[in-house]
């Protein structure tokens, strides 16, 4: 069983659409200081520091006393609730029968009132053998999951968390009366602590996953060997999300439907079936194996999607019929791939050298023609010069499909025409042979031991050639339709991966391990047919990702104000970083066990909107620092919004400690006293994201407003604080 001490909860919940600006809040200012810039486990933009009364004008004299001020974010996301983690297994059976159960529960409570995950798990394996040709391999997984989300991120409405703390002065008290009573926001129409308190965003899922391998042996002679396997899989989950925004908050009360309901559900079927036949020859002289394998795999998913949005609750009520504004949106999809491969292996030279080639050929629904198949090569060869040392080298290529409706002209049945219901044409339309993007790789390395293999090193470059990318090209109106899907352009993708091992210690009593991890590519548009666009952000003004010819994939391009005074669109930086390199440290003394983990990340830019929302609100924590000219710092970043994006894009570079951990194993004769039969006991102490080391101004230089993507990701704006957490663990070997 685990117990964790939490310090923090992060989930985002909203993808933001648009940055929010209201000039309306102007004339705010809390000339707030931030804590160290260098602690974004627990750094934030407010603090509690006076702020005069006429800095907000008159209207704010009424909450102001002097001396007296609030620590906003520590209301909010100050909890420290129990946490726990309890997981156990079981494997054994006999040489015909194996099996293996194992179980989860967990709880993790957020920092944010009505935040928290509960999972709940059962994995169960079962393992048969009928006689000595036959095997049957059973495999399932069951999860339940619980979360409970917040509201955080980009909202568009002024209502999340951290879109309202901008505009709000610390000397504001926010909390709860004695009858539990939330007062107003008197700055902007929302309480945090009120919203935080009354509304509910819970996620609701179940998964299942099952598997079913049949392997049977039909010919098994001196030379040759054949093996039928067939393969099938299972993969369906169900999520509800249930919202609820009471009438009694602040800013449903604004607009004259109070009351805010949704219901969500989702339900996701995947399945997968394979039937392979593998032959493996050896001639009598021993001096080579081949092994030839051909196959044929067939995959469906089908998901759907119906979503109920109510408004104006009737009474208060929780329930989506209890509007008076009811909203309905369904979605279906359904996919189907079918695939085959032929792949030959020849193992020789005293098991020196080791060849692979095959080729496999695709065919999905998802591409325009739907019965043609895409044909996939590959090839690959290693060679062991002496035992310590290995080349490899390795050519492959793969497809990644268009997603699902990209090649139908799209219909909305929401449009009307002259005030009646018809079905309109959506404005996209997809080239008539568009197919997969095609990637290229070509792939070297080398695998070495030394020291009496108490050192490891492996070292690997690549290469990737990516065409026939999907893109969307804007239409002129005329053509009745606005978005062409076509597959045009080329991308090139350059990388080094090393990885290292040392026992820098290695006795009976004593050991120390060392490990890294070095990454680091670059990407590169060869060749793009259609004039350069915008691939994600919020435009040229605040930031965004540009996809141009010569250029990186994941460059961040912006307004730089010329000395001309005309605004032109500079590359402003990279959401890439530079590398990235991962160490761990595991030292055993005796019954003791010390382990580290550390991330460095170098380079890399972050847009930080969460900045131009303080600096909006004249809230920010250097805002009223004083340049050498008199102007106030924040009011310059301000005087260039529009014009110099780059006043608000960051550098990414950090150094965390993601875990360290003590450990101590009981000697046998407690553990036979305290744990009966068990084998052994250890207890362990660990700490999870104790400590980061940035110039990042914000909380956490590893954001993304937009969630985890390839290109549009890097964006600061609103997210929820990160977190730090202690766990107390015991751990029994029965």
């Amino acid at each position: 069983m685990t117990v964790r001490l939490n310090d923090g909860f992060a989930n985002d919940l909203l993808d933001g659409i648009d940055a929010v600006y209201n000039s309306g809040f102007a004339d705010l200012r809390t000339g707030a200081q931030p804590a160290s810039a260098n602690d974004a486990a627990t750094g934030t933009l407010l603090a509690s520091i006076p702020i005069p009364a006429d800095a907000f004008g008159a209207a704010a004299a009424q909450f102001y006393n002097d001396g007296v001020s609030y620590d906003l974010e520590e209301q909010l996301a100050g909890r420290n609730d129990l946490s726990f983690e309890t997981s156990a297994s079981l494997s054994g059976g006999s040489e015909a029968t194996r099996y293996f159960v194992s179980g989860v529960l967990k709880n993790d409570e957020g920092i944010i009132a009505n935040t928290g995950f509960d999972r709940y798990g059962l994995r169960v394996n079962l393992d048969q053998r009928f006689g000595d040709r036959l095997n049957v391999a059973l495999g399932s997984n069951l999860t339940h999951t619980k979360s409970r989300r917040g509201l955080t991120n980009n909202d568009n409405a002024g209502v999340s968390f951290f879109m309202v703390y901008p505009f709000t002065p610390n000397f504001v008290d926010l909390q709860s009366d004695a009858d539990g009573l939330f007062p107003d926001n008197p700055f902007i129409e929302s309480n945090p602590l009120q919203t935080a308190s009354l509304m509910r965003n819970d996620e609701d899922v179940w998964r299942l996953l099952g598997s079913l391998r049949v392997a049977y042996e039909a010919v098994r002679t001196e030379r040759h060997s054949l093996r039928i396997i067939g393969l099938g899989g299972a993969d369906y989950f169900s999520q509800e999300n249930s919202l609820l925004f009471p009438p009694e908050l602040q800013f449903e009360r604004i607009g004259g439907q109070p009351g805010t309901s949704l219901v969500s559900n989702s339900n996701n079927l995947n399945l997968n079936f394979s039937g392979n036949l593998v032959h493996t020859f050896t001639p009598a002289s021993g001096g080579f194996a081949a092994t030839t394998s051909l196959g044929l795999q067939y995959a469906t998913s089908d998901l759907e999607t119906a979503r109920i949005v109510s408004h104006n609750l009737s009474g208060g009520l929780g329930i989506v019929n209890a509007g008076t504004t009811i909203g309905v949106d369904q979605t279906r999809q359904r996919v189907e791939d079918l695939g085959v491969y032929i792949q030959e292996e020849w193992l020789g030279l005293r098991d020196r050298l080791l060849l692979t080639a095959g080729i496999r050929a695709d065919q999905s629904s998802a591409n325009s023609e739907t019965d043609k198949l895409y044909l996939f090569p590959k090839a690959a060869a290693s060679y062991r010069f002496t035992e310590r040392l290995k080349g490899r080298l390795a050519y492959g290529e793969s497809g990644n499909r268009p997603l699902y409706g990209q090649r139908f002209t799209q219909i909305s049945p929401r449009q009307n025409i002259e005030g009646l219901p018809t079905l309109v044409v959506a404005g996209t339309v997809a080239a008539p042979d568009l197919r997969p993007e095609r990637q290229r790789e070509i792939e070297g390395g080398v695998d070495a031991t030394a020291l009496n293999d108490r050192a490891t090193i492996e070292v690997t470059v690549f290469q990737k050639n990516i065409s026939d990318l999907l893109l969307q090209q804007t239409l002129n109106p005329s053509s009745g339709f606005g978005v062409f899907i076509q597959n045009n352009g080329k991308m090139r993708v350059r990388g080094l991966e090393l990885a290292a091992g040392l026992a820098v210690i290695q006795r009976p009593t004593m050991s120390w391990v060392v490990r890294s991890t070095y990454a680091m590519n670059r990407s590169r548009i060869t060749e793009l047919p259609v004039p350069p666009f915008l691939a994600g952000g919020f435009g040229t003004a605040l930031g965004a990702f540009r996809i141009e010819q010569g250029r990186s994939a994941t460059q961040i391009v912006g307004n730089d104000t010329t000395a001309a005074g005309a605004d032109t669109v500079v590359t402003l930086g990279d959401a890439n970083p530079d590398f990235k390199v991962g160490i761990t440290s595991d030292f055993r003394i005796g019954a003791f066990g010390f382990f580290a983990n550390f991330d460095w990340q170098q380079g890399g830019d972050v847009i930080n909107l969460t900045k131009l929302l303080y600096d909006f609100g004249q809230n920010t924590y250097d805002y009223d620092v004083e340049e050498a000219d008199g102007q106030l710092r924040g009011e310059r970043r301000l005087a260039g919004f529009g014009r110099q994006a780059g006043l608000y894009i960051e550098d990414a570079s950090f150094l965390k400690l993601r875990e360290l951990t003590i450990s101590y194993d009981l000697p046998r004769s407690v553990v036979s006293r305290l744990f009966g039969g068990a084998r052994y006991a250890r207890l362990s102490i660990s700490g999870r994201n104790l400590l980061t080391f940035s110039g990042y101004t914000g909380h956490d230089p590893e954001v993304s407003n937009f969630g985890n993507q390839n290109i549009a990701r890097n964006i600061d704006v609103a997210p929820f604080p990160p977190s730090r957490s202690f766990w107390f663990a015991i751990d029994l070997g029965l």
